[in-house]
């Protein structure tokens, strides 16, 4: 070209621009064969649950008993003690056949009443029971309120009393539902044999692993946030997770922050709370929590970060910490709200499948027809049929609607 030293050839001048590349359409491609696939499919929580295989049931309903929860500390009714003559004392509805004729009880938490301690002596009917006052007149009577700590503080019979039995416990029975999950993986038979960039194998291998991936995920959602339903002519039936099971009406111990900070105190009290319902050795161990949260876990410790001279490495990350209760493992996860936190027993909370077949797992479609093949495609079915059991949620709990910013 005149007024060039240069013969324009692939790139043309340089830094001008001009000319186009004259043979841009034969050049040969260079791609990687590495497929980068940045979906968030990691199921931590269901691994941590112990997978799909924790129990094998044979009904569209499971259900399990949980023995009547006698405690230590009855919780008491409105007015449970009214006055200083009242020899009535309320206690929650259902709960009075487990303190029989001779418990003994200590109002702790009264200060006017000087450690009152009251005998039953009958049961007229729930919730109500027949005591005694200040058996030892070494309190004073008076007014019980509901908000007052009673505790058992012992049980005592004459020589020559008759026989009193306990009356019998009430056992519980909860339960959940089981839930199908099926879908297809599809691929044509022209799409089979087609050389795709970045894949290795065959379409239907990815596309299979990809649905097996998600369900999976789908499966560890639904043990977070499931509710439990009995399915209609319309919606099929569900199995209720964590979010369904731990509440303040099954027994839990539920906190809601309304929007305020999360405090390690609030951590402690919950698992004070805990530890006072059912004890050390059946309290929940375990965090279950946002990243937020995780975050605020972290910085209660942050004070003991401590950098040495030539420290090339700095930060704290808090996975378990240790209490008045024991170790507590802290488990963060992408499944929970970002503004929650639960408190569970690892080994009461478990998922399970129908039978054999029930288990997931991927099959080949060979039936022509509804539910096979019915076109020139590859098909393989990924099906499962699962069920949760949440039991013991009276030693666990929540927190719910912290903030996320402070």
């Amino acid at each position: 070209m005149a007024g060039t030293l240069t013969t324009p050839r692939v790139a043309g001048i340089a830094d001008s621009g001009f000319p186009a590349e004259i043979d841009a359409s034969v050049k040969i491609r260079w791609v990687d064969d590495l497929l980068i696939n940045m979906s968030e499919r990691s199921a931590d929580l269901l691994k941590y649950l112990g997978g799909t295989s924790g129990f094998m049931f044979n009904n569209t309903k499971v259900e399990w008993v949980e023995d009547d929860p006698w405690n230590r500390r009855p919780t008491l009714g409105a007015t449970p003690l009214s006055n200083a003559g009242d020899t009535t004392l309320t206690l929650a509805a259902g709960t009075t056949h487990r303190y029989p004729v001779g418990t003994i009880f200590k109002n702790i938490d009264n200060s006017s009443l000087a450690g009152e301690l009251v005998r039953v002596t009958g049961h007229p009917g729930d919730p109500d029971l027949t005591v005694v006052r200040d058996i030892t007149a070494a309190g004073a009577e008076g007014a019980w309120a509901t908000g007052d700590e009673v505790v058992v503080a012992g049980f005592s019979m004459d020589e020559n009393d008759e026989w009193v039995a306990r009356p019998t416990a009430i056992f519980n029975l909860p339960f959940n539902y089981a839930q199908v999950a099926h879908v297809a993986a599809d691929v044509t038979y022209r799409r089979q044999e087609t050389a795709l960039y970045g894949l290795r194998g065959t379409d239907l291998d990815k596309v299979s692993a990809d649905t097996t991936a998600e369900q999976f995920v789908a499966i560890e959602q639904e043990a977070a946030h499931g509710s439990r339903f009995a399915g209609t002519s319309t919606v099929p039936a569900m199995f209720g997770g964590l979010v369904h099971f731990i509440t303040d009406a099954n027994g839990a111990q539920v906190t809601d922050l309304s929007g305020a900070a999360l405090t390690r105190k609030d951590i402690d009290d919950k698992l004070q709370d805990l530890y006072y319902e059912v004890g050390s050795e059946k309290m929940a161990m375990t965090i279950l929590i946002s990243a937020w949260g995780k975050r605020k876990i972290t910085s209660f410790f942050s004070a003991a970060e401590r950098l040495g001279p030539g420290a090339s490495q700095a930060g704290v990350a808090i996975d378990r910490f240790r209490t008045e209760w024991g170790d507590i493992d802290v488990l963060m996860h992408t499944a929970l709200s970002k503004g929650e936190m639960y408190f569970i027993r690892r080994e009461l909370n478990k998922i399970g499948h129908h039978g054999s077949r029930g288990r997931p797992h991927l099959e080949e479609a060979v039936a022509i027809g509804s539910g096979g093949q019915t076109g020139p495609f590859v098909r393989r079915i990924f099906y499962s049929d699962l069920s949760m059991l949440c039991k013991g949620v009276q030693g666990e709990g929540r927190i719910h609607n912290f903030s996320q910013s402070a």
